[in-house]
């Protein structure tokens, strides 16, 4: 009897736990296996209402399980089964709602309480249009404008009813000023015929200036009575008189005077109107400035210079390449001939063979001499054999006690490098740089700068203070200066304006630096002087030529 109360109180204490707490399980105890083991006296259990089991409360929920029982009136045995958890049936529900849907202010929502046990939806609650719950569309906008002395308001735009929402002040702008169709203007200028005038607006709210317009001139002219010549007719045109406006004094009403056909007016200079030549008179008249009308016409005396010169030249010495030839015309009027006129000299005829001076040290270039077969000029120059000797310029076939080869040298020049200066000189005028290149640097590889240290084009000449760079196989960089001979202005050409600046450094009102000095030396004499811009002049003209030649 003892055991069967305190089996009891147990059973009873489960219920009144679970009935305050909400949340014992099952779990917890086996009363059932208890009952079994201690009071199953009875070999058919009698259980009243027809063996209904009374469940424990609150029961089983969507997170714990549940327990139901039920006494054997005989011997009081307690048959305690045990129920699953309730998916349907929450126990714990939270107080804040968690949307689906929002509700705005036009249309309504969705929310749910979500159960705590199990983190589900326990309740769908369907919410009615929140009027406050608008949405904004896009930026502020502006509801009044802000002025000088006044702020203004702006707000959001809901998106759904169009209402404005989430107002603001826009602070006060002393340069916002208010024009309107009834603010203060004062004229501060009246405009006149030909000046504009002005006037001052004031702001409707702090009544100060805010802005000065211009009046347009009227353009209303006050003529005076008396005409005014504005331009004087001539014999051949009209002219314009008007009135002068008494306030601008600026013409009006322009009025067309009729020219006057005798009214010439003849210049001052005689105009030739027949030249004279060396047999016959010629005449001569002032003409009139606006039409063919002529005075004062008289007779130019016979010009025994006035010659009429023949399209044909009568050479009376050839040309050569040690001297100058001579050529005349002959006047068609009177037979008398021209001054004569030098013709240039022309260059010296070589034969195919050369001769070999100084051969290089690596045998890729040589010196070879060619001698004038008319004059004997002697001309020297350098030859580039190539990276092999026997390969390049100059060919196979030799004559092994003369050294003479019999094939034509790439280029007639001649240069000269002073290693210790850094100067390639001796070069000829209007040489371009490919051909520098290609005739005497023997396939190195060098980049050519204009004194302006600016890259210059293979199709470009090369010209005196022209750099060349050249990067050496083991890294280390070489800069030669170019020296052509006569040019002083960089361009690769001979003119007088080069002969002038020879002038000026030999008179040493000029100073340059050494490529330049190199070039101005045009003989070779070591010296600047009046007969190195000489000889710069004739050449220029095409009447003589640079000395090319020159020994080692």
């Amino acid at each position: 009897m003892k055991r069967f109360i305190m089996i009891l109180s147990f059973v009873f204490a489960v219920v009144l736990t679970a009935c305050i707490c909400g949340t014992a399980s099952v779990e917890k105890y086996e009363v059932n296996e208890i009952a079994k083991a201690d009071y199953g006296t009875c070999e058919e259990h009698v259980y009243p209402n027809d063996g209904e089991y009374i469940t424990i409360e609150p029961g089983p929920s969507c997170s714990r399980k549940g327990a139901k029982y039920r006494i054997c009136a005989v011997c009081g045995y307690y048959d305690i089964v045990e129920l699953p958890k309730d998916p349907d049936k929450h126990s714990l529900v939270s107080k804040d709602l968690t949307y689906e849907d929002k509700p705005t202010c036009t249309e309504g929502g969705v929310g749910y309480y979500i159960c705590l046990g199990c983190n589900k939806a326990a309740e769908r609650v369907e919410l009615p249009p929140d009027p406050e719950a608008h949405v904004k569309d896009g930026d502020f906008v502006v509801l009044k404008k802000e002025t000088c002395t006044n702020n203004g308001t702006m707000a959001h735009k809901c998106k759904y009813c169009s209402a404005y929402f989430n107002h603001q002040s826009i602070p006060s702008d002393p340069m916002m000023h208010v024009l309107t169709d009834s603010s203060k203007w004062v004229v501060t200028k009246l405009p006149t015929c030909a000046q504009a005038g002005s006037v001052d607006g004031y702001c409707d709210e702090c009544y100060k200036v805010c802005v000065t317009r211009t009046v347009p001139a009227t353009g209303n002219h006050t003529p005076e009575e008396e005409w005014l010549v504005v331009t004087e007719p001539t014999c051949s045109s009209d002219g314009v008189k008007a009135h002068k406006c008494s306030v601008c004094n600026q013409p009006v009403d322009e009025t067309p005077i009729p020219s006057e056909p005798e009214k010439h007016t003849f210049a001052d200079k005689y105009t030739i109107d027949v030249p004279a030549t060396c047999t016959t008179e010629g005449s001569e008249s002032r003409h009139c400035l606006y039409c063919d009308a002529k005075v004062d016409e008289r007779v130019v005396s016979v010009d025994a210079s006035a010659h009429s010169y023949g399209d044909e030249w009568i050479v009376t010495q050839e040309p050569s390449c040690s001297q100058s030839g001579y050529k005349h015309r002959v006047c068609k009027l009177c037979n008398e001939d021209s001054i004569a006129t030098l013709i240039p000299r022309t260059e010296h005829t070589y034969p195919d063979e050369y001769e070999i001076i100084k051969e290089s040290a690596d045998g890729t270039s040589v010196q070879v001499k060619y001698i004038c077969e008319v004059c004997s000029y002697k001309y020297i120059t350098i030859i580039t054999i190539g990276n092999n000797p026997g390969e390049g310029n100059i060919g196979d076939t030799v004559d092994p006690i003369t050294k003479k080869y019999y094939i034509k040298p790439v280029e007639k020049t001649v240069i000269r490098v002073d290693y210790d200066k850094m100067i390639i000189s001796n070069v000829v005028k209007e040489m371009t740089v490919e051909d520098f290149l290609d005739k005497f640097l023997n396939g190195n590889v060098f980049v050519i700068y204009n004194p302006k240290d600016r890259f210059i084009s293979e199709e470009d000449n090369i010209g005196t203070g022209c750099r060349l760079n050249y990067e050496t196989p083991d890294g280390n960089v070489t800069n030669y200066y170019v020296s052509v001979t006569g040019d002083l202005d960089s361009n690769g050409e001979i003119t007088a304006a080069d002969a002038r600046k020879i002038l000026r450094i030999s008179a040493k009102i000029d100073n340059v630096s050494e490529p330049y000095l190199t070039a101005a030396d045009v003989n070779y004499d070591g010296k600047i002087t009046a007969s190195d811009a000489r000889k710069t002049l004739l050449v220029a003209a095409n009447l003589e030529f640079f000395d090319e030649t020159y020994e080692y």
